[in-house]
């Protein structure tokens, strides 16, 4: 027969046991929950954060994403470089929102080429469809960009679909753009296309989902009237270095182009997500 005493002993013992299974099972959850989360930052790809593709998926609801960068060009004849800042907001589930800017130095003869120094681009990119067996996700993108900048003329329209297919931790993706320009010089394109096929993995065996490779190539009709298709090789790393902090760094080269095409381009930066 036991007594009160050690009755007691034994359902303190009980108790204690069933706190620990129970701290066990939090902890379990949140490891469980921690490696989504993770992998959604660094595989959240936004366009040159650090190479031109990104992924058919909207920003989670209510989520907000700011990053800056800096970039340098080595071009035949002139070099460029300059910073560029972006914000990303889930307004709605399914629906991200967001502005970007970029300034280069040389604005005068960039803006010649297409490129533009300070103007502001505001988007909006829906998830049509989430990916299934038989389907990738696919989302739509539409920006305005604003003559805001040096040197800039005309507001452009820009319109682009998406489509991301995943396999295990390794994902494809395209990405189709078309570019209506508002105003352009006799030297330059009223219209322009853009088509970029892209891949990322994760690179951990353990299955971490800490570092992110990726790498693209993007074929782009020549901004410059009479000069050849620019067709562009680039590179890059997403790696997580806090909770909700992503180092990214990338690089490119034109293939082929214009004739102070991009030798080697060079992009470093920081993403925070809240």
């Amino acid at each position: 027969m036991i007594s009160p005493a050690a009755g007691d002993c034994l359902r303190k013992e009980l108790v204690s046991v069933r706190i620990g299974r129970q701290r066990i099972l939090v902890v379990c959850a949140a490891l469980a929950l921690a490696a989504p989360s993770r992998a959604q930052v660094v595989s959240a790809l936004e366009p040159e954060r650090p190479i031109s593709m990104e992924d058919a998926h909207a920003i989670p609801y209510r989520a907000l994403g700011i990053s800056a960068d800096w970039t340098q060009n080595w071009r035949e004849g002139r070099n460029d470089y300059g910073p560029a800042l972006s914000f990303l907001y889930g307004a709605a589930r399914g629906l991200e929102l967001g502005a970007s800017v970029r300034w280069v130095t040389s604005p005068s003869v960039n803006s010649q080429r297409g490129i533009s120094s300070g103007d502001l681009v505001l988007h909006g990119l829906y998830d049509v469809h989430e990916e299934t067996a038989a389907w990738p996700a696919l989302a739509a993108r539409v920006g305005v960009e604003f003559p805001t900048g040096l040197d800039s003329r005309g507001t452009d329209l820009h319109l682009a679909a998406l489509a991301t297919r995943t396999f295990g931790t390794l994902r494809l993706h395209a990405n189709f753009a078309y570019t209506r320009l508002g105003d352009t010089t006799a030297s330059e394109k009223k219209d322009r296309l853009v088509a970029i096929a892209g891949v990322d993995f994760l690179t951990s065996s353990l299955g971490l989902t800490d570092s992110l490779l990726l790498a693209d190539v993007a074929v782009r009709s020549n901004p410059v009237r009479d000069e050849e298709t620019i067709v562009t090789l680039e590179a890059g790393e997403r790696l997580r270095i806090g909770n909700r902090t992503v180092l990214f760094a990338g690089a490119g080269s034109d293939l082929t182009g214009e004739r102070e095409k991009v030798h080697f381009r060079l992009r470093v930066g920081l993403s925070f997500y809240y």
